[in-house]
């Protein structure tokens, strides 16, 4: 029968001779070790902050120079042990195999620092933070894992990567089975990530999750949202890519926020300028100009009750006027984007008139300058002669 206890591995010479060998290795790793992360590491540490470098010191914190220096005490174990034993082919083997699995470790702890001294990088910058970085951070950090194990496991059964990665490819039809809405996921934060579709900070609204707040994570599978009644919403990211959703992003990034609101006019209240309603209208600084303007181009006022035969001015064309200046000499709207007022078709409610501008993002200010707006209009109409249409005012 085989003899499979730790003394078979041990050289001829005796468990004496053996442990004093083994003693002297931990000695000359000790020393090592000391003298690496005790001198070395400090010094190395404190030259790199003196630097006026931002990403050296990110590796340092991430343990980036300590995981480097390991590569030291296992070199020592690996050539003082070969120099003070000597091993059979089978022993040989096994050692090789351990110190070889331990530096695949090892480059992963280093890769993996790498990753998230970029993800850091990438925090601190004010240009970059917005960037879905924890969608790629993810992927790498799982790539890291999967490729690491599969190294381990071929180098403790001495195969291929290659090889390895055939047999495993047969299973992949049962896996892809079981794990589809995973790996559906997994590929639509991927996709999301290189798109750009959504970043921390945007606003979204995505009504069939009851998503409306500010993105506070995006993942691999799931962007959370934190709305505005400090809610927390999880969304599939799968859900983002496959259904359309609204992301105010373009708002922020400009500085501006649409207004867009409509004003319902009583048809029955638009009518023609007369003499009187001109002198009274002429007299608003705002009018003064359009109204000498129009006169100019040929439109005349009313003189009577009769059908005009000519161009002439209607109350509902000058309030529209008026609208538009009125906008323009206000200071909390964007006067360097579009402003508009227009007409929309005739409705049961009225005759929509629209106002179309832009003015400030922050949400409350921006409540406030429309009411603002819209108190003002709904009160000049009648000054016009207009009226603001009431269901039921008639009867």
């Amino acid at each position: 029968m085989q003899d499979i206890s730790w003394l078979a591995w041990l050289p001829e010479q005796g468990v004496a001779y053996t442990a004093s060998r083994i003693g002297v290795i931990f000695l000359l790793v000790a020393a090592v070790g000391l003298l690496t992360f005790k001198i070395i590491s400090p010094l190395i540490s404190t030259a790199i902050r003196k630097t006026r470098l931002e990403w050296d010191d990110l590796l340092l914190k991430n343990k980036f120079l300590n995981r480097i220096l390991w590569c030291v005490p296992i070199i020592v174990v690996e050539k003082s042990t070969h120099s003070l034993f000597d091993f059979t082919d089978s022993q040989h083997d096994v050692f090789n195999q351990f110190i070889s699995i331990t530096l695949t470790i090892l480059i992963a702890s280093v890769i993996l620092s790498i990753i998230h001294t970029i993800r850091d990088i990438f925090d601190r910058s004010e240009t970059l933070r917005t960037l879905p970085i924890d969608n790629v951070r993810q992927l790498a950090v799982l790539t890291v894992y999967i490729v690491t194990v599969i190294f381990i496991v071929s180098i403790t059964f001495d195969k291929s990567p290659l090889a390895l990665l055939t047999g495993i490819s047969a299973a992949m039809a049962l896996v892809l089975l079981i794990f589809k809405d995973v790996i559906l996921g997994f590929v639509a934060g991927v996709q999301l990530s290189l798109n750009r579709l959504v970043r921390v900070g945007d606003w979204i609204v995505y009504t069939p999750g009851g998503a409306d707040g500010t993105v506070i994570s995006v993942g691999l599978t799931v962007v959370k949202v934190r709305n505005f009644d400090n809610t927390i919403t999880s969304v599939p990211v799968y859900d983002l890519v496959s259904n359309s959703f609204t992301n105010w992003r373009g708002m922020q990034e400009t500085g501006a926020r649409r207004m867009k609101r409509a004003l319902y006019i009583d048809q029955n209240s638009v009518r023609h300028i007369t003499q009187e309603d001109f002198d009274k209208l002429t007299q608003h600084p705002l009018l003064q100009e359009y109204l000498q303007q129009k006169l100019e181009d040929g439109a005349t006022v009313a003189s009577s009750d009769n059908l005009p035969d000519k161009r002439t001015l209607s109350n509902l064309g000058t309030f529209r006027a008026y609208v538009e200046r009125y906008l323009n000499a206000k200071k909390e709207i964007r006067s360097d984007m579009l402003i508009m007022c227009r007409q929309l078709a005739a409705t049961e409610n009225g005759l929509p008139l629209e106002v179309y501008c832009f003015t400030e993002v922050e949400w409350k200010k921006y409540e406030a300058i429309q009411a603002d707006v819209i108190d003002h209009l709904l009160c000049a109409a009648d000054y016009f002669g207009l009226r603001i249409y009431q269901f039921g005012q008639g009867k």
